[in-house]
């Protein structure tokens, strides 16, 4: 018998498992019993065992496994004999990344430097799992002071609520995400170096370095380097109990001597003393649900030759939206004004890495079913651009609108659905100006160019026949995580229904529903385009929402089509092998063996 079930409750890339509360063991719960507990550990020790327990469940192919193996650690026995005999806990979860990240932030804030309870005493790591239960009493808090009625409104406040647990949800196993993040990182980054200096405005590489005292290459590979300590990491040295004060995952800037001058320049873009990380956690609580404070600094300095990694997905991000912060303030900082120049460009670049994955895949289509056309221009009007991607086969028409937009965190994170709407209006529904439409906006007026029912005011581009089409997929793909929340393709395509009632179409033409795809959900879908035209996998999910699922995002769709049939992705492999072997000769060429 399978004492855990390898699907809780799936969705897709938000698994949420019915976790064991503090009430199930009988306890009682609250944020003012959360503090108490917390406030009583050793504050660098209890930093130093989340992140590991942390870096554990961002690794662990096994989750149940190695929810045994934490449970032993750290739960008393007569909890496990309770749990084991129980119908309605056996085979729930207590350790989990989301209550993790928020015990990180409350222990961040309120535990004690001078404290001598330390986990290496069986009372305290007793403590600690009693802690998780509260954290997850406060997870089943979701929605309960709503005043919403109607399902629309309960759907809007849905997607406000469940941002944040974006962070902690996966779709695919750590391995394949991590290669796909550092291999979409190495693409950012080579294109941004790349670029011309006269589509910027200024050197992009010249803009970072003024900013950091390092190139872009340099940055990259010092992410890297502290990311290949944390990775190779066994799951036993991770979460071994004695002594928890060992050595064996902090990263030593000064290892190295001929690079030690690199790591004084990045880590402050990328590090928080631990005295600091108190002093910050303290004075804003708003760090608190969305984990700012860790998206800022993953790294924390326990002393001179001791750098602990939070979340090494965070450490990550720095090579992508960590790089877009620090061009965009460096360039505010040297003429106002020019921050937008980035802005501009890191969209452009978005564009091309996902034409790039969508021509990859279609070019090893055999035989060729689907044609693309990369930036399609109108014949009448040939400056003027249809969509970023057009996909075509023998009565089918997939246009794509690839958005990257920047939303502001106090935005995403505030819990306002009507604050978040302004935003999500002016960047990828219409956009501020009617001129210049932005996301679903824009694949509305493709629709009606290309379609419209006057004849004379019809569009042409060259490749498509417009009188074969019977299908009309509209796509929207965008950069950040928050659009595979709960409830968000519904949204979307509710504002894109709202949008195309205004247009005027041809009869007879069938217009599908708006289909929300991530980056990380492309990427995966690359495989499979070789051998199932893109417009089958829409129709396959589109069946698959009608089914009862209507509020869930297409990477729900996409887990079951991984889970069946695990992809192998030759580029991304290879591309990895790269990256890893450019690595590798920086630092031989320093000196690290």
């Amino acid at each position: 018998m399978n004492r855990y079930p390898r699907k809780q409750l799936s969705l897709g890339n938000i698994n949420v498992s019915p976790f064991i509360t503090a009430e199930d063991i009988g306890y009682t719960s609250s944020q003012e019993k959360l503090t108490q507990n917390l406030c009583k550990f050793n504050h660098r020790d209890i930093l130093i065992t989340l992140s590991r327990i942390n870096l554990l469940l961002q690794r662990s192919t096994d989750l149940p496994s190695d929810e045994e193996i934490l449970k032993e650690a750290f739960c008393p026995d007569v909890w496990l004999v309770t749990i084991a005999s129980s119908p309605e806990l056996y085979g729930r979860f207590i350790f989990n990344r989301q209550s993790t990240l928020r015990l990180l932030i409350e222990s961040a804030r309120v535990s004690d430097p001078d404290s001598t309870n330390t986990l290496d005493r069986v009372d305290a790591r007793n403590n600690l799992a009693k802690c998780y239960l509260i954290a997850n009493s406060m997870l089943d808090e979701r929605n309960s002071n709503s005043n919403t009625t109607s399902k629309e409104e309960l759907s809007k406040q849905i997607i406000a609520d469940s941002i944040p647990t974006i962070e902690y949800a996966i779709n695919t196993s750590p391995g394949y995400r991590t290669k796909l993040l550092m291999v979409r990182s190495a693409e950012f980054l080579r294109r941004l170096a790349d670029t011309e200096e006269e589509r910027l405005g200024v050197d992009a590489n010249q803009t970072f370095l003024q900013a950091t005292g390092l190139t872009l290459q340099d940055y990259q590979h010092l992410v890297f380097s502290i990311f290949a300590v944390y990775w190779n990491c066994s799951p036993q040295e991770i979460v071994r109990q004695d002594p928890f004060m060992d050595g064996s995952l902090f990263f030593d800037p000064n290892s190295v001597p001929d690079l030690a001058p690199l790591y004084e320049k990045f880590l402050p873009h990328t590090c928080i003393s631990i005295d600091e990380l108190k002093e910050k956690a303290e004075n804003s609580p708003s760090f608190k649900n969305e984990f700012r404070l860790w998206r800022r600094a993953p790294l924390v300095q326990i002393s001179e030759n001791q750098i602990l990694c939070v979340d090494f997905y965070f450490l990550l991000e720095k090579l992508q939206t960590g790089v877009f912060w620090i061009m965009r303030d460096q360039l505010e900082k040297q003429h106002q004004g020019d921050g937008q120049k980035i802005i501009a460009l890191w969209g452009d670049i978005f564009e091309d890495y996902v034409a790039s994955i969508i021509k990859r895949g279609i070019d090893d289509q055999t035989p060729r079913v689907e044609k693309y056309i990369i930036a399609p221009k109108y014949d009448q009007r040939q400056e003027e651009e249809c969509t970023d991607v057009a996909i075509c086969g023998s009565d089918t028409l997939v246009l794509l609108e690839c958005k990257a937009p920047i939303l502001r965190a106090d935005t995403k994170f505030s819990g306002d659905f009507d604050e978040l709407y302004a935003e999500l209006k002016d960047k990828i529904i219409e956009g501020e100006n009617s001129e210049k439409p932005k996301g679903i906006k824009q694949l509305c007026n493709a629709i009606q160019s290309l379609f419209h029912t006057e004849e004379t005011q019809r569009q042409s581009i060259e490749g498509i026949d417009i009188s074969q089409i019977k299908k009309i997929y509209p796509v929207l793909i965008l950069s950040d995580r928050i659009f595979s929340v709960l409830c968000m393709n519904w949204f979307l395509n509710s504002e894109f229904q709202r949008l195309l009632t205004d247009i005027h179409q041809m009869e007879n033409l069938d217009i599908m529903p708006l289909t929300v795809l991530t980056i990380e959900d492309l990427e995966s879908l690359e495989p499979y385009l070789s051998h199932t035209p893109f417009h089958v996998h829409l129709d396959e999910w589109m069946q698959w929402q009608a089914s009862g699922n209507d509020k869930l995002p297409f990477s729900a769709y996409l887990y079951s089509l991984l889970q069946e049939n695990p992809p192998q992705n030759t580029f991304y492999d290879q591309k990895f092998n790269e990256i890893y072997t450019d690595v590798m000769t920086y630092f031989t060429e320093r000196g690290v063996e």
